[in-house]
Order: C-alpha cells, then structure tokens, then sequence
C-alpha cells in the first residue's frame, strides 16, 4: 500500500511533463494570436477572442465530462469571488504575447516573460499561495533562480532580428513580458489553490475563463465607445481557421497548469512551463524563418537545468 508521500512523488515526473506541454501550447498560443492581430483583428480583439474560445472550450469539457450539475454545486456552495478574479491575472501575458510576439519572434517575447515568472513564482511559493505547505528559499532554488534569468540574458542578448525594432521599443516589450510573466504565475498559483478547494482543475479553468473573459469584454467596450477599434477587421479567408485557436489552446495550458501545481509549486511549475515554452519557440519561430541566434538555444539548456534543480527541491519537499 502506497503512502501519500510516495502517491505525490510518483505523480511529480507526470505533472512535469504536463507543465512543460502547457508551456509549448504557450508558445503556439502566443504565435496564434500575434498572427490573428496582424491580421487585421489588432491586439485587443485578437486577445478577447483567444479569452471567449478558452472559456467556450471548458464549458463544452465540462458538459462532455458529464460533470455540469455538480460543477454548477461546488460553484454555488464553495465558490467565492477572487476565485474569478485569479482571471485577471492571465489577461496580461495573452496582449503581450498578441503585441510582442509579431515584433520579436516567439522565443524572445518567450524568455522575456522568464523573468517574471521566476521571481513571482519563488515568492509565492514561499507565501504557501496555491501548494500545501511553504516552499522557502533554499539555495539550491536561489541557484535555480539564477540559472533561469542567467538564460534570460542569453535570449536578450540575442535580440529579436527585426530591423524595424528599435531598442527602446524592445527594452518596452521586455517591460511588459516581465510584468506578464509575473501575473501569469500569479493565475497559475491562484488556479492550483482554486483546484484544492474545489478538487477538479477544470472548475478552476471554468472560473478563471469566465472572470478573464468579463473583464476582458469590458475593456473591449470601452475601447469600441472610444472608437479605438476602427479598421478592426477578422479575416475569414478559409485557410485562416487556424488563426482562431488560441481559445481551446488557452483552455488545455489553463487545466494543465492548475493540475500540476499542487505537485510541483510555483517555482518549479513555472521553471517547467518556461522549458517547455522555449523549446517549443524556437522550433516555431524556425518554421516561420525567424532567425535564431546562437543564444536562444543555451537560454533553452540554461532553463532546463534550473527546471531540474527546482523540480528536484519540490520532490525532496514532497
């Protein structure tokens, strides 16, 4: 008879590499929607409509898994406001990945969002936000820490390749991604205590979907009453389906991320879904004939070695 401490070891390899899939799904998400918004839907309608198909999406999961009744209960007995609002949070990595990605490539708005993410998710781990128990700052998570914004360098150093990019624009996208990157792990976090509560992840994606969606709807109106969304237009050439899959994407990095957090805490599932993502960037970015210079790819060898000192810590932990 197995113990619970050996159930959550053996579960810690399987949320990794659910973690590090949800960060390559990131990675096509964020080249979706940056294609969508160059498409003439432009960033606001681009991310609004990436938020509308991820909640479409989990609502239809939810009806397949024949769980609606009871979601429905959970969320009128046990469900409390923020468990909406943690929806908020992810809303600024979807418009900086819309914005960024068509500029710098994927893999470089990719790594710029390491950064906030890493520092995010070691001080919410060691606030005991969204895992059972306090992760402290260990050295060797200190060491982790490093590994993974000493990747961040190599990637910027690289720069984005874009010509038309002046640096001031660049170091301005890198400013958002972080910031992105930051609330992103925040979202990831607030799920993971959601899925605790409510003992299925798909009801954490449920409220976050919904929360993010309201706002970002509201937002969009404000925008249409200003008159800032002339010339929006969607493109509805049948070979451009594709461009309108961000929302079911969104949808499997939310459930994703929600579920491996309770066995990997923040730190480590952000460490996890940054490899992921990166590795995932760079192929994208050279199937689209974006150059990638020499040191995106050891910003990829860097991350995956701080992956592997964070995850490690968590199973000790475990």
């Amino acid at each position: 008879m197995t113990t619970p401490q050996q159930q959550a070891r053996a579960l810690v390899v399987p949320a990794v590499l659910v973690a590090a899939a949800s960060g390559a799904i990131i990675a096509f998400q964020g080249r979706l929607n940056g294609d969508l918004s160059v498409a003439g839907a432009g960033v606001l309608v681009a991310s609004w409509l990436s938020y509308v198909g991820t909640l479409a999406t989990v609502v239809v999961v939810v009806v397949l898994q024949g769980h609606a009744r009871q979601t429905a209960g959970v969320l009128r007995t046990r469900g409390r406001w923020w468990w909406y609002a943690i929806g908020l949070c992810g809303i600024p990595i979807v418009l900086a990945f819309s914005y960024g990605v068509p500029l710098v490539g994927v893999a470089v708005a990719s790594v710029c969002s390491v950064a906030g993410q890493t520092v995010s998710g070691l001080v919410l781990d060691a606030r005991g936000v969204g895992v059972p128990a306090t992760l402290p700052l260990t050295g060797r998570r200190a060491l982790a820490a490093l590994t993974a914004i000493a990747g961040l360098g190599l990637a910027v150093a690289a720069g984005s390749g874009n010509q038309d990019v002046s640096p001031a624009q660049a170091v301005w996208i890198g400013v958002l991604l972080f910031v992105a990157g930051a609330t992103l792990a925040g979202q990831n976090a607030g799920n993971g205590k959601v899925t605790q509560l409510s003992g299925d992840p798909v009801t954490a994606a449920l409220t976050s979907a919904t929360g993010g969606t309201v706002a970002i709807t509201a937002i969009l109106g404000i925008a249409a009453a200003a008159g800032a969304l002339s010339g929006v237009s969607l493109p509805d050439e049948p070979g451009q389906w594709y461009l309108y899959l961000g929302g079911p994407l969104g949808a499997a990095i939310t459930v994703g991320a929600a579920w491996s957090v309770r066995r990997l805490g923040t730190f480590a599932l952000t460490l996890a879904i940054v490899g992921g993502q990166m590795i995932a960037a760079v192929f994208v970015d050279l199937a689209r004939g974006v150059g990638v210079h020499w040191a995106t790819p050891a910003a990829v060898l860097a991350i995956a070695l701080a992956t592997a000192l964070g995850v490690t810590t968590r199973r000790r932990a475990a």
